[in-house]
């Protein structure tokens, strides 16, 4: 929460308020606003320091947060970042921190291909904080457009709508309308909506739901709808937030959407790795091109298994006739389908399921093997 906390808001850290109800003089909210910046070695130029109605309120410029996400010397740095102090009317032991953004901010770094300019439109954040816990209570962070361009081989991404919910029991982070390129602005992605929710179950262990609408790539596999329901059975939901937190700072340091959502992705394999426990599939659907994709399986994570995982996925096949239509049969392959074999010989291996679906058992063994109704339609890398 610190981290994400000091990007959207430069709230984490306070220390306490007092716990009497009365307007927010400027010396006390300076003194909030100097703990955090010194806590997180947060330079910044004091502008203008004014109060009205009960609210201190603070104009910074040259602020520089440091990233510490990454090795090496990396900087966000904006200037006219606007920082609102006050006391909660309803609940006297929380303050509000309201905080907002310039639309033109940087990526200061040694190195030039690290570098970044980013233009966030109408982006800002509130935080909650308790004072008797010296916590904070709540975070919201809304930015209607998020972009990021490297200045040398002009590669770039961007979103718009970016939401953030940033509760003790529940983390929700959504967007729209994104999309990234190579050097020289060739599309390597794009995204029409997207949505991730967190939360601990009753053991303490984290619980996802995953979703995105309209994923373009590159290439012949186009995963355009998919919706995830998940139990990450060994992973604890206080390991869960710094990994996100991460994500985030990696967000607004210039990592396109895609290669975030890889970064979390691999530190979650990580952590689950620790316990060996399973990532449980509880409900799995998958849209690509007409086609649609049902079920639920298990993966558990392995040191040494060829792809990070064994486990097992159960699902129900909608379209197999469209899929032969493209790809063939083992003993009549398109082209497209001789290009990649174990496409077809898994396709081949459906069962008749419910309502005109083809049933798939797929099992992903730990030398990398690929087993599907029983048959092996891929082998290990070097078999």
């Amino acid at each position: 929460m610190s981290r994400l906390t000091v990007l959207a808001g430069l709230g984490a850290g306070l220390f306490a308020l007092p716990h009497a109800a009365q307007a927010m003089d400027v010396a006390q909210a300076r003194a909030i606003v100097q703990k955090v910046m010194a806590r997180h070695d947060i330079t910044a130029t004091e502008k203008t320091a004014t109060g009205q109605n009960g609210v201190a309120q603070f104009r910074f410029d040259d602020v520089h947060v440091p990233l510490g996400t990454y090795d090496g010397y990396r900087d966000l740095v904006m200037s006219n970042v606007k920082i609102d102090v006050k006391e909660d009317p309803d609940t006297p032991q929380l303050a509000i921190i309201d905080i907002a953004l310039p639309e033109q901010g940087r990526i200061d770094a040694r190195e030039t291909i690290d570098q970044r300019n980013l233009t966030l439109h109408d982006a800002h954040g509130t935080l909650r904080w308790n004072t008797k816990t010296s916590s904070p209570d709540g975070f919201t962070g809304l930015a209607a457009f998020v972009g990021a361009d490297e200045p040398v081989s002009r590669q770039h991404w961007f979103l718009n709508g970016l939401a953030v919910t940033w509760l003790k029991q529940k983390i929700d982070i959504n967007w729209h309308n994104a999309e990234w390129t190579g050097p020289n602005r060739e599309k390597q992605g794009a995204m029409k909506a997207a949505s991730l929710s967190l939360y601990p179950d009753r053991d303490g262990t984290t619980r996802l739901d995953y979703s995105h609408d309209g994923l373009w790539m590159p290439g012949l596999f186009q995963p355009r709808t998919v919706r995830l329901k998940g139990h990450a059975t060994g992973v604890k939901w206080s390991h869960t937030r710094p990994l996100l937190q991460d994500g985030l700072t990696r967000l607004l340091a210039g990592e396109n959407p895609e290669q975030v959502r890889n970064t979390i992705a691999n530190a979650f394999w990580h952590e689950a790795l620790k316990t060996g426990k399973p990532i449980e599939v509880e409900d799995l659907y998958v849209e690509s091109r007409n086609l649609e994709a049902a079920g639920t399986g298990e993966f558990i994570p392995q040191q040494n298994a060829t792809y990070g995982f064994r486990g097992m996925l159960d699902l129900n096949l909608v379209g197999r006739d469209q899929l032969e239509t493209l790809l063939g049969t083992p003993k009549k392959p398109t082209i497209l389908g001789a290009l990649f074999p174990p496409a077809v010989d898994g396709l081949a291996a459906g069962t008749p399921g419910k309502q005109g679906t083809d049933k798939y058992k797929l099992q992903l063994r730990a030398d990398g093997r690929i087993i599907v109704n029983g048959r092996t339609v891929m082998t290990g890398p070097g078999s």
